[in-house]
């Protein structure tokens, strides 16, 4: 009798819970930190769907890959001030989606800058990383800014490698982990912007990480650009990490004009 009981209550949890302790929740679209330019997404389903979140703004939208796995993922709204849809998509079929949940969201920024200095998907950070700890340790906060930043570059551009073993094993929905790339001491230019960014964000130094093309490299590409005294600067450091490995002389600061930019985050 108490195996049969045990066996029903095992029964039940899987009910409950579906399939290995999965439990699905309803989809989130969290906007409490639109004050920062930021929505936080939730949503957990057992299910082998592709997922996308999609941010629009007038005529403009950016799409982002998703995960249902119960995780709260960030994504900026850097498209300036204004009314957002943003919405959580799921795939019905070939390049078909259907929204699973949508929110309308108003923003009015005094300060534009403040997106660049959260936490998202693709830049996504904690105090707690180990590549943020290091980079506290590396940048001294009394120093002047553009030592800060030179000293953070010249690590980078000194200390990783590119991967180019990594390129043929990527997907779609492949996003950069700061730690990984710290550890490794090596990465696509993804990874490079990815953790350039998030440790300069970080320490309250607004940057972008942004996708696009270069006249130094072949295909898309992804750089920073940082805020210095009210203006952007570029820096690549995945161009001048090869460079510098071939002994030819870099300059931090990049050329406008030499970058055709497609997205910024």
């Amino acid at each position: 009798m108490l195996r049969k009981s045990i066996f029903l209550l095992i029964l039940v949890s899987m009910f409950l819970v579906g399939d290995f302790g999965y439990s699905e929740v309803k989809p989130i679209v969290d906007d409490s930190d639109k004050q920062l330019g930021v929505v936080h997404i939730t949503y957990k389903k057992a299910d082998a769907a592709v997922y996308k979140v999609l941010v629009m703004k007038d005529d403009k939208k950016i799409s982002y890959p998703f995960k249902a796995d119960g995780v709260t993922e960030s994504f900026p709204l850097q498209m300036g001030n204004g009314s957002y849809k943003v919405g959580l998509l799921k795939n019905v079929g070939g390049t078909k989606y259907a929204y699973v949940s949508s929110k309308t969201i108003v923003i009015d920024l005094k300060d534009p800058n403040v997106v660049y200095l959260n936490s998202i998907q693709n830049v996504n950070w904690n105090e707690e990383n180990e590549s943020i700890v290091f980079g506290r340790e590396l940048i001294k906060p009394t120093s002047l800014l553009k030592t800060r930043i030179k000293t953070l570059y010249d690590y980078v551009v000194k200390n990783v490698a590119y991967d180019y073993d990594k390129i043929p094993t990527l997907t779609a929905d492949y996003v950069p982990n700061i730690d990984e790339t710290y550890a490794d001491l090596k990465g696509i230019c993804y990874d490079y912007s990815a953790l350039f960014a998030s440790i300069h964000r970080s320490q309250g130094i607004p940057t972008r990480l942004v996708k696009g093309y270069s006249k130094f490299v072949d295909g898309y590409h992804a750089w920073n650009e940082i805020y210095i005294n009210g203006d952007w600067y570029i820096i690549d450091s995945t161009v001048d990490a090869t460079l510098t490995g071939a002994k030819v002389y870099v300059r931090m600061y990049k050329s406008t004009g030499d970058y055709t930019k497609v997205y910024d985050y």
